[in-house]
């Protein structure tokens, strides 16, 4: 009945798998977890392979880094259930009835649980990514149901295989960003509501605050792919606050203002950005300076 899916990078999923295993097997659902490790450093690959001794649990290696994309269209061909269960690596089961509860949400086509972020503050160079996903990523169903299929995100859901046979992840989109959007938009063409649920994984990520601002640019180069190259354009304008805001002021003296008062402060707002307090408005101010410098016409 369910696939669980995880794609691996650089990360120790043992006691992640370990969870899921001893909730699936309380269910007594057919089930299965395939683990496919996306180009992970060899000690991560070492930690790793022995999952594949758990009960109904596969692990596979690609030698080469796939991509965000195409590494869950590989699971998805995979999978043998019809309901496929999709997690990031680096997450923690918070609630001992976590498969129950999508399961309850059947039978919804497509389910997004959530996300949970640690309460405790990590260290410095790990504070940006943390406070943006306490700050912005923490929602409730029904505020995320108000945007129903713009809130869709890849981090963990619920789909009917049927459901993404038809909408496939974008693989042209390389590096981080923004597929979930694509993926979420296509849906609502393909005339399928995201169901929301108050279902949220914990978010263990540690990521470095310069490696998440290359992120961030990386996730605006996938924008900009997108507004180039999807028929819809509008329709991503409309739900995109960045690409609104852009579409606002480009090629007007607000934005030569924005730009100037950016080249000023740059300095300060980078500080901050990498500070143990740093302001997520500022974060805001950083991606539209980086859309601005592309220069494009929406």
């Amino acid at each position: 009945m369910l696939s669980i899916c995880i794609a691996i990078h650089n990360w120790n999923v043992g006691q992640l798998v370990n969870d899921l295993a001893a909730q699936a097997t309380r269910l007594g659902v057919p089930y299965e977890i395939l683990l496919l490790d996306d180009a992970s450093d060899e000690h991560f690959r070492i930690e790793n392979q022995p999952l594949s001794q758990i009960p109904f649990t596969t692990y596979s290696l690609s030698e080469k880094n796939l991509g965000r994309s195409a590494v869950r269209n590989a699971l998805a061909h995979w999978a043998k259930y019809p309901y496929l269960l999709f997690m990031d690596c680096d997450t923690a089961v918070c609630d001992d009835n976590y498969l129950q509860n999508y399961l309850d949400a059947l039978p919804a086509q497509v389910v997004v649980g959530g996300y949970s972020y640690p309460s405790q503050s990590p260290e410095q160079p790990y504070v940006l990514r943390w406070k943006y996903g306490r700050t912005r990523e923490i929602k409730s169903a029904a505020v995320r149901s108000q945007h129903a299929n713009c809130s869709f995100s890849t981090f963990n859901f619920l789909i009917d295989k049927s459901i993404f046979q038809k909408v496939r992840f974008d693989e042209e989109l390389q590096g981080y960003g923004h597929e979930d959007t694509l993926f979420g938009l296509d849906l609502q063409r393909n005339g399928i509501t995201v169901t929301h649920i108050d279902n949220a994984l914990m978010h263990c990520v540690r990521c470095e605050n310069d490696v998440y601002l290359r992120q961030i640019e990386n996730s605006i180069d996938n924008l900009i792919h997108l507004c180039k190259n999807y028929p819809y354009k509008q329709i991503l304008i409309e739900n995109i606050s960045l690409l609104r805001t852009y579409n606002k002021i480009q090629h007007s003296f607000t934005e030569k203002c924005f730009r100037k008062f950016y080249s000023l402060f740059s300095n300060r707002i980078l500080r901050n950005l990498h500070s143990l307090n740093p302001n997520i408005r500022f974060l805001d101010y950083f991606k539209l300076n980086y859309l601005c410098s592309k220069n494009i016409d929406l």
